[in-house]
């Protein structure tokens, strides 16, 4: 993930205690990947209701789908509770759900804060897949948080090799080589190590 714009607004955002805010899941699944529920289909995803990129994220209701009521986990807006934290906790280690989770950490929250959780507009959580599934609601311009999703990542894909997402992986490339020219003087050994984990051509 990087963050593109600031989104200070999210430290004020209006929760209970015991809620939490997130984006939805996209629940399009472009891929085909065959381990995605099967209701993962384009008219089933919140995102597909959204009409343009300023556009609020659908509410949750009694008739959504049920990709609805699924958050991708990559940014969550909480309230820190240690008893929250032991709940889950407790759950992880004595539901039997647990192990029929296709993504366990986002499935856990969609479950455990079923009914308890805000939906973000997609701006703070930006997979960047939606910028090629949803173009209505994408604005480059408008992105606060950009979320590498998928196993393709932009640390492992040297630029020029981004395909679709060439754009997008670039603007990692961008603050990674800038944090290489401050490294490099900085911290030269710290440099080495970083660098060895990343694909180059």
């Amino acid at each position: 993930m990087i963050v593109k714009r600031n989104m200070d607004e999210l430290m004020d955002l209006p929760l209970e205690n015991d809620w939490i805010a997130a984006a939805h899941v996209c629940a399009c699944n472009p891929r085909k990947l065959p381990h995605y529920p099967v209701d993962w289909i384009p008219e089933n995803c919140a995102h597909t209701a959204v009409a343009s990129p300023m556009s609020d994220p659908p509410e949750i209701a009694a008739v959504s789908p049920r990709p609805y009521t699924q958050l991708n986990s990559g940014s969550v807006v909480l309230n820190p509770s240690l008893e929250i934290l032991n709940d889950i906790t407790t759950v992880i280690a004595t539901s039997p759900a647990i192990a029929t989770y296709s993504f366990p950490d986002q499935d856990l929250l969609s479950d455990y804060f079923r009914g308890r959780w805000k939906p973000l507009s997609w701006r703070y959580n930006a997979l960047k897949t939606l910028r090629i599934i949803h173009t209505p609601l994408w604005n480059d311009d408008e992105v606060r948080c950009l979320h590498y999703i998928l196993h393709d990542k932009p640390w492992g894909s040297p630029r020029g090799t981004g395909g679709d997402y060439e754009e997008v992986n670039g603007w990692w490339w961008d603050l990674y080589e800038e944090l290489g020219r401050d490294m490099r003087q900085s911290d030269p050994e710290g440099w080495e190590l970083v660098d060895a984990n990343v694909a180059h051509l």
